[in-house]
């Protein structure tokens, strides 16, 4: 009581108090000495994502090179190595935003919170099933299990990849260092790690064309190109030089972009050099690939065509190949071509004829990406008249011209970019312009979820086993397949099929 008789206070955890610090007194011992602490992080209301000792730390937060083809130049997350199906839990209370399939990392799960009056957004990428144990909109506890340590997406094994965000992710959200946000609010991810790599940047990155790929003065499919790369030439890069799905890259004397899809930290396989003619000395006699390859004034795509050379052409080196051009003699001309469309060896259907001869109306070539837009216009802004499966067969209808030549396939007409044609239908190939509804796909992540809908907000029907092998019936769709399982019909993405069964 105090003076007037009002109580300041009736609850039972200040009598508890007082009644402690009656035996501490009479113990002679301080008030304070009888106080347990806090566990690490508990006055913040954050915690681990991973149990102690059941993690190392790999790859940190900031610039590097990139792990796999594929990969981000600008890691934005702490990746944290454990054995597959190990519980993640979330940092601290908040609302989930995302559970489910994601492009990169395969599944993930995204949750909100608010942390000392401030928002605050953490995402745990490639585990197993997002959805498993939570739901967008769902709340959730500090330390609740929400995923498993899983593999999904670009992942080099199983690992839990984190990453913060200042703010609601995705609306403007910035990310931050997950070691040093966690550290600054009692979390010590290494102290609590069982190893933990040296964390360093590299000086520069060694990378390696997967294809034949243009190089281009911006990250824009619309921005002029530098020079042609051949499949197989090594290319380098700072860490962290990149822009969405553009990476920057030196080849040669010359820096430029050049699409993160035919980029890769590993020299492609059964790649000799050969066919690009890098090394070749003056007269050195090379090969037409291409249905139309320009001869040109001076060693640029922006220079004058002197000739355009058919497919089979033969011409003769005068100088040795630089940053992807070669000067050379065709017939009684004299200019530039791209090497990455010559070989040494004549292709079985070149014509071999002179220095202005066109490609053949009735020439044929296959697709050999896995979708090709056919366009109503030789330009990439132009309307997408269909797409066109690997190893669709289409009739030229003209000679190819800056990289376009104008098609047909099937009952439709229109063009397509050359470099992704090939004069032999490629081996798993379908030969038609869209999926037949009897192909058939096998499911190659642990666990799949199948959605009533192509949407990863839709409901899920069942999840399905690694290796269960799934009927297509249509054609996909902006990266979802409608299958066919059993007696059940849904929706899966098409990221996490293959044409053969797993292992």
């Amino acid at each position: 009581m105090v003076p007037g008789g009002v109580v300041k206070t009736s609850s039972v955890q200040q009598r508890l108090g007082a009644v402690l610090g009656a035996a501490a007194l009479a113990l002679g011992l301080g008030v304070a000495s009888v106080l347990v602490a806090p566990p690490a992080g508990a006055a913040s209301g954050v915690v681990a994502p991973l149990p102690a000792k059941a993690y190392s730390l790999s790859s940190y937060y900031g610039p590097r090179c990139m792990p796999v083809a594929g990969a981000s130049t600008w890691h934005l997350g702490q990746d944290m190595g454990a054995a597959s199906g190990v519980r993640v839990n979330a940092i601290a209370d908040g609302v989930v935003l995302r559970a489910g399939t994601a492009a990169g990392f395969g599944q993930w799960v995204v949750v909100k919170h608010t942390i000392a009056g401030r928002t605050v957004s953490s995402l745990y990428g490639h585990v197993i099933d997002g959805d498993r144990y939570v739901r967008a909109g769902q709340q959730v506890k500090a330390g609740q299990r929400i995923a498993d340590v899983g593999s999904s997406g670009t992942a080099t094994g199983p690992h839990l990849h984190l990453e913060l965000w200042h703010g609601t992710y995705g609306a403007g959200a910035t990310h931050t260092d997950p070691l040093a946000y966690l550290g600054a609010r009692g979390v010590d991810l290494k102290r609590a790690a069982t190893r933990v790599a040296v964390r360093s940047v590299p000086t520069s990155c060694t990378y390696y064309a997967t294809s034949q790929v243009n190089l281009r003065s911006g990250p824009s499919t619309g921005a002029p190109v530098l020079a042609v790369v051949p499949r197989a030439a090594t290319l380098t890069a700072k860490p962290g030089a990149g822009s969405g799905t553009w990476r920057q890259v030196t080849y040669g004397s010359r820096t430029g972009w050049v699409s993160a899809s035919y980029v890769s930290p590993r020299k492609p396989s059964g790649s000799t050099g050969s066919s690009s003619g890098t090394t070749a000395p003056s007269g050195t006699v090379r090969y037409v690939t291409a249905s139309s390859l320009n001869l040109r004034a001076k060693a640029s795509t922006s220079s004058a065509v002197v000739a355009r050379l058919a497919k089979g052409t033969k011409v003769t080196y005068l100088a040795s190949p630089s940053q992807g051009w070669v000067k050379v003699k065709a017939g009684s001309r004299t200019g530039y071509v791209a090497t990455a469309y010559l070989t040494s060896t004549k292709p079985a259907s070149g014509s071999g004829s002179g220095s202005t001869g066109s490609s053949s109306t009735a020439k044929v070539s296959y697709v050999t990406a896995s979708s090709l837009n056919l366009r109503a216009k030789a330009s990439t802004s132009s309307a997408v008249v269909t797409k066109l499966a690997k190893g669709t067969k289409v009739t030229h209808l003209a000679a190819a011209s800056k990289g376009w030549v104008k098609v047909k396939a099937g009952t439709r007409t229109g063009y397509v970019s050359t470099a992704y044609l090939s004069s032999t239908k490629p081996a798993t190939g379908t030969g038609t312009s869209t999926p037949p509804a009897a192909q058939v796909s096998y499911v190659k992540v642990s666990s799949l979820n199948l959605r009533a809908k192509a949407s990863t907000s839709s409901a899920v029907l069942a999840r399905l086993a690694k290796g269960t092998r799934v009927t297509h019936v249509g054609a996909a769709s902006k990266g979802w397949q409608k299958v066919k399982v059993g007696s059940r019909t849904g929706f899966v993405a098409t990221a996490y099929l293959s044409a053969t069964k797993p292992r």
